[in-house]
């Protein structure tokens, strides 16, 4: 089952599994064993394979899905792709959007009350 699951991954990324191991922090072949079905991840592989492929970890085993609101994905995926900026990029992004929300939130509750 995961096997399958890890296959049909890769083939939506277009990532083959070699770039995988790279980028998650695993020997190539641990990946190719997991892809072949002849070994199973560790719980901490498990997690770092979610977090890479922004899927849950009952996605990834084939159990049954909680639903979320596709507003956290959104920010996830968002939050995800300044993964590579620099520590003082990062905290720019998250003063910039925190400031943005904040305004935002003024606005939309005093616009509740009037």
């Amino acid at each position: 089952m995961f096997s399958e699951i890890l296959k049909q991954l890769l083939q939506q990324h277009h990532l083959n599994a070699l770039t995988l191991a790279k980028q998650i922090g695993v020997p190539k072949t641990v990946v190719y064993e997991w892809r072949s079905g002849e070994r199973e991840p560790s719980v901490e592989n498990l997690v770092k394979l979610s977090d890479f492929f922004g899927v849950s970890l009952e996605h990834l085993t084939g159990r049954a899905e909680v639903e979320h609101d596709p507003l956290e994905k959104e920010l996830v995926v968002l939050l995800r792709a300044t993964k590579n900026t620099s520590q003082k990029d990062y905290e720019i992004l998250m003063a910039s959007f925190k400031s943005h929300l904040d305004t935002y939130l003024r606005t939309a509750t005093k616009e509740d009350h009037d």
